[in-house]
């Protein structure tokens, strides 16, 4: 049973099954450092639960210590709303893998200008996105790839969602979304028709 269209104004949640189309249909034009990176963009969205902020403000050095991928990415308090830190586990195989290929992308090609405290997405000027730039490249990547009701937020609702139907407890959810309060946690959370019919199945 799918999800009813989104018409809360929202970001609509996405599926596994979507989120995987978007990455095969990231734009064919695009060079492959734009494709890379923007694949890392929404791997760390979907995966991680990060705000459009938080991704813009991310180096190189957040998610890799010279030799490898960090075992943690630490947000820290300047990254995130309400200036308060969060510890993210980089476990996730899609994840680390799409940091690996990004990085050694931009290893192979900044050259001397590749160092841990560059951006790890540059924009077109080579510098830091700002939250609304990042805002806007992300939804401009869900248009593109059909997805018109899906925006920066697409990524964090989803994954607190996914979380929701497997049944994670509501205080873990709300320590990876960096939330201060389970209110807020709750508001990005959609039911979902499928899992509300296995409740009342057996009732």
């Amino acid at each position: 049973m799918a999800r009813p269209k989104n018409k809360t104004g929202k970001a609509s949640v996405l599926n596994e099954k979507e989120f995987k189309r978007i990455l095969v249909n990231l734009s064919p034009f695009s060079s492959e450092a734009v494709r890379l990176r923007n694949q890392l963009i929404l791997n760390i969205s979907f995966k991680l639960g990060l705000r459009a902020k938080e991704l813009a403000s991310l180096k190189i050095g957040d998610v890799f210590d010279g030799v490898k991928v960090k075992d943690t990415l630490r947000l820290l308090g300047i990254y995130t709303k309400g200036n308060k830190h969060r510890d993210l586990s980089l476990i996730n195989r899609s994840v680390s893998l799409s940091i690996e290929s990004y990085i050694e992308y931009r290893h192979q090609n900044d050259g001397a200008v590749f160092n841990l405290q560059a951006p790890l997405f540059k924009s077109q000027k080579g510098s830091f996105f700002s939250a609304n730039a990042m805002s806007r490249l992300m939804k401009n990547i869900y248009i593109d790839c059909g997805f018109e009701n899906a925006s920066s937020h697409s990524g964090r609702r989803s994954l607190l969602t996914g979380l929701a139907d497997k049944g994670v407890s509501a205080f873990h959810i709300m320590a990876i979304a960096g939330h201060s309060n389970i209110s807020t946690t709750q508001g990005y959370i959609e039911s979902n028709p499928k899992v509300l019919s296995d409740i009342l199945k057996d009732v």
